[in-house]
């Protein structure tokens, strides 16, 4: 019995000591921000409400938010900027104007709105501590 058990943490140990990084696609990185980021959702959310939001970020570092719920557009624009710090990366956006409270993703309620470019290359929403989580994947 001590030798099925003693086999038994071997192989546990040999297989969580395996790691294949060669293939890893999680681990690519964006460099072309540029272009319109939508709303990722599971693949079994399908409510219409969980795909209403989208970013279009331009050369010139400006930026627009789209807003589409029940036939109604919505859109705020304002400007942006990126910073790479120790292997992070973040967008920082500042709009113009206030159209509607809930629109801005802020904890502070103000015109800046941030995200972190996750590993994944999905845009992860900042206040995500105290608003809805959003997160947004680039399309190509």
């Amino acid at each position: 019995m001590k030798k099925i058990g003693l086999l038994i943490v071997m192989f546990a140990s040999l297989i969580s000591c395996s790691n294949d990084d060669s293939n890893n696609k999680a681990d690519t990185a964006i460099t072309d921000y540029y272009g319109k980021w939508v709303q990722y959702n599971e693949p079994k959310n399908d409510h219409p409400s969980s795909n209403q939001y989208s970013y279009i970020f331009n050369k010139d570092n400006t930026f627009s938010k789209t807003r589409v719920y029940e036939n109604i557009n919505v859109t705020l624009t304002g400007t942006f900027e990126i910073i790479t710090k120790d292997n992070l990366t973040r967008f920082v956006l500042t709009y113009k104007e206030k159209k509607d409270n809930s629109f801005i993703s802020s904890c502070g309620g103000g015109l800046i709105e941030s995200f972190t470019l996750d590993k994944s290359a999905k845009l992860i929403d900042d206040a995500r501590a105290c608003d809805a989580s959003f997160v947004f994947t680039k399309l190509n």
